[in-house]
């Protein structure tokens, strides 16, 4: 009985504790007017912390103050939608005082957003549309699978109308949250829509992985990820999508993109069917001659059906080589196509820019 009393307390004093923590631990990040960004993490017990995101190189150290409360301040940033993340003693952790966080995979950075009313990102006074949470079963990975789905604000006032579909791949390490949570597609599109930049559109949003690991886009087992899900595109995600919601359903409405590895499987599924899509847009991804060859002998009449073969790589990207590679592959084929290259590295900032600029052609035939 005694053990037993001991232990409940043990409990209620582990939860206290926890409890205590949270209450201590304020609102982070705190942004200020002019931009600059204030950290705050409540870590009595650490000797270091950092912070560490992709608003600058390296790291920034936080100073304790007596209660155990650290923080750090660092220089105004330009308007956009940062991952970070704290280094507790050499641990990665995501802040704690943030709801905001990056869907992944693996670690979960949260997310610093520098707000700026003029920016695609940011929720206006719009009309807006909504975000829907679907499950449908893969026959060919046999589980259910999760997807997110957009659907434009008139949407729901205009019970007969049909939409064009627009699906929107994610990339390695990804979930079928990313492009929602730190792509803000849906917002994006409702500002792009509200600003006639936009054809109110669907956005189908679904998880690009196989279940066959993470294949580098230069392996040869990249082809078979690429096979896979080009089969659970056409026989399972599109199915579902225009059974349950009111779509087009031929390729003059039909588009599809991603970032990184959704941006090849993405290619390589607009390619393999030139019946079904007739917009593809690919962001910091590629296809190696071998699979071109092999797939595409026909390449330049199978691309030729496309309304729209958009690419986009920033110049610091570590893939910028091989997609400037593949560009000259269809230079050779004499396929037509645009690139745009920009400053920029392999990250959701540049992501986003990708989908808004497709976004503003999508569906709009000359």
């Amino acid at each position: 009985m005694r053990m037993k009393h001991l232990f409940s307390g043990l409990c209620a004093l582990f939860c206290f504790n926890s409890l205590q923590a949270q209450y201590n631990q304020p609102y982070s990040p705190v942004v200020h007017n002019d931009g600059s960004v204030t950290f705050y993490l409540h870590a009595p017990q650490a000797k270091k912390v950092e912070v560490a995101g992709q608003f600058q190189a390296g790291s920034t150290l936080l100073t304790r103050n007596a209660d155990g409360m650290w923080s750090a301040t660092v220089k105004p940033l330009e308007a956009d939608i940062y991952p970070y993340h704290f280094v507790i003693d050499g641990i990665k952790v995501p802040d704690s005082g943030n709801p905001l966080y990056f869907p992944n995979e693996n670690f979960k950075s949260s997310l610093l957003e520098i707000p700026n009313s003029e920016a695609l990102y940011t929720v206006n006074s719009v009309p807006h549309g909504k975000v829907h949470y679907c499950t449908y079963y893969s026959s060919i990975l046999q589980q259910h699978r999760t997807m997110v789905i957009y659907t434009p604000a008139e949407y729901e006032t205009s019970p007969q109308k049909k939409y064009p579909v627009f699906y929107l791949i994610s990339g390695t390490t990804d979930t079928e949250e990313t492009w929602y949570k730190a792509g803000r597609a849906h917002t994006i599109l409702d500002n792009l829509i509200a600003r006639k930049q936009a054809e109110p559109m669907i956005v189908v949003m679904p998880y690009g992985y196989m279940n066959n690991g993470t294949p580098g886009p230069s392996t040869p087992e990249a082809t078979g990820m690429y096979q896979t899900f080009s089969r659970e595109m056409t026989e399972c995600i599109m199915p579902y999508v225009e059974k349950n919601f009111r779509t087009f359903n031929d390729r003059h409405h039909r588009a599809i993109a991603g970032f990184s590895r959704g941006g090849g499987q993405s290619m390589f599924t607009a390619l393999t069917h030139p019946d079904k899509f007739g917009w593809l847009g690919s962001y910091s991804a590629y296809l190696t001659p071998q699979v071109m060859d092999k797939f595409f002998p026909d390449l330049k009449a199978t691309s030729s059906q496309l309304h729209m073969l958009w690419m986009c790589v920033g110049t610091s990207d570590f893939l910028y080589k091989d997609v400037i590679s593949n560009q000259q592959y269809f230079d050779k084929k004499g396929i037509k196509y645009q690139l745009v290259t920009r400053k920029g590295n392999h990250t959701w900032m540049h992501a986003r820019y990708c989908l808004t600029e497709t976004c503003k052609q999508l569906f709009k035939r000359k």
